[in-house]
């Protein structure tokens, strides 16, 4: 009875180190919330056929910590990020007074916008003895098509904060989720791309 006792203690503590093991190993997955900011009406109630792109060579953004280590990763996951990122774009086009359609449900001749998502990185730079500084850059790029005009746009927000501790993934979620929210905003705040769908 001894043996047996000691063996399930043996095969729950062994249990229990991979368990920790793998928690130890796993990157930080990003689940941001991205959001547009205040938009003037602009529009007339024109038709624009929305798509949005996941365009970053991988879902990994970062270390923490600029090790190269899988605990240290930061992901953002693209099939969480892009509907988020086309819900915000449809709510946008809709307050600037324009009506977001998919291509099935467009009339000839309607107005296009693809947004896509090309870059996030996050990266630390080393500072004293005390803190460091977490930096990240997004980049969205915008291609409006009307008729036979075409307009392209890129997008780019940074945001560089400085902290004693690692950020927690709730910081890290905070600062992606309004870098990439800062990106779109400037899109639909380009006074050219909007004109290219406002005809």
């Amino acid at each position: 009875m001894h043996k047996l006792r000691t063996t399930c203690m043996s095969v729950a503590l062994i249990a229990t180190a991979a368990l920790l093991s793998a928690c130890g190993t796993s990157p930080q997955r990003l689940y941001v919330n991205p959001q547009v900011g205040e938009m003037g009406v602009v529009g007339h109630g024109q038709q624009v056929v929305v798509d949005v792109l996941d365009e970053r060579p991988s879902e990994r953004i970062g270390s923490r910590d600029g090790a190269t280590n899988a605990s240290s990763y930061l992901v953002v996951p693209t099939g969480d990020l892009t509907p988020k990122l086309e819900a915000q774009t449809v709510s946008a086009l809709r307050r600037m007074g324009f009506v977001p359609v998919s291509a099935e449900q467009a009339n000839q001749g309607a107005a296009e916008l693809t947004i896509s998502l090309t870059e996030l990185a996050y990266g630390v730079k080393r500072g004293g003895l005390i803190t460091d500084t977490a930096t990240l850059n997004g980049v969205i790029k915008a291609v409006a098509v009307s008729g036979k005009q075409r307009y392209t746009g890129s997008y780019t927000a940074t945001r560089d904060q400085g902290y004693a501790l690692k950020p927690s993934q709730e910081k890290n979620t905070e600062m992606v989720s309004e870098v990439i929210g800062d990106a779109l905003t400037r899109a639909f705040q380009d006074t050219t791309l909007i004109r290219q769908l406002d005809q």
